[in-house]
């Protein structure tokens, strides 16, 4: 009897051991709702939600540009005895105007700003690749989400970015170079490029950096303003 007792007690043991209720899951394993993201955004939460966008706090996009931010008076001598002659209004202090981006693409490396006066617009008889180069600027880390007023005039600016030359005569040349259009009003764009590399020319002008980043480009923006001189 004893013997029969113990076979009896160990055949209920083991079926209580292989019974759902004494059996341990997690608890998401018995239910049919998935379980809770506790985990950093996916990837494709960090995608940009439209397209790349360059805006400014001093002046929205075809409207007018603010005077202080027009190249100061300057009268350089050139080759030959030439000279270059910027006459601006007084209150015109070459400040370079803040600009912001968002929608940065994916797989972009390096950021690129050039600005220049669309000639065409005040001279019809112009070709459109007849431009007056204002700033160009290169290499800007991917990081950034745009350029704070007042740039200085710089090759190479704290964060790494490159400052290539604009059209100005020496030593007004390196960085940015506000309008000076005289007395007519000409029309200025500001292009944003998203890169899938870094450019190697230093100081380059405007055409240097456009050939480099030939098949490199991912997206690009434009801004446009206009500037009335005196």
């Amino acid at each position: 009897m004893k013997q029969s007792f113990f076979l009896f007690a160990a055949f209920v043991l083991l079926l209580a051991a292989c019974s759902p209720a004494a059996t341990s899951m997690p608890e998401e394993a018995v239910t049919n709702e998935p379980p809770a993201v506790t985990d950093a955004p996916t990837e494709a939460a960090t995608q940009p939600s439209g397209p790349l966008t360059l805006t400014s706090t001093a002046f929205e996009n075809e409207g007018v540009i603010p005077v202080q931010y027009g190249e100061v008076n300057m009268m350089q001598e050139m080759e030959g005895g030439y000279f270059f002659a910027c006459t601006n209004a007084a209150e015109a202090t070459n400040l370079s105007p803040a600009l912001a981006w968002t929608n940065v693409p994916e797989g972009t490396v390096s950021l690129a700003l050039v600005m220049w006066d669309q000639m065409n617009y005040a001279y019809p008889d112009m070709p459109d690749t007849a431009v007056f180069t204002h700033w160009v600027i290169y290499n800007i880390p991917v990081s950034a989400t745009g350029l704070a007023e007042g740039q200085p005039a710089e090759p190479v600016l704290a964060d790494g970015s490159l400052q290539g030359l604009n059209n100005y005569p020496s030593p007004y040349d390196i960085g940015y170079g506000g309008p000076c259009p005289g007395a007519e009003t000409h029309l200025y764009v500001f292009t944003l490029y998203a890169l899938d590399t870094t450019l190697n020319p230093t100081g380059g002008d405007l055409q240097t950096v456009l050939l480099a980043m030939e098949g490199h480009i991912l997206a690009q923006t434009e801004l446009k303003g206009y500037y009335t001189g005196e």
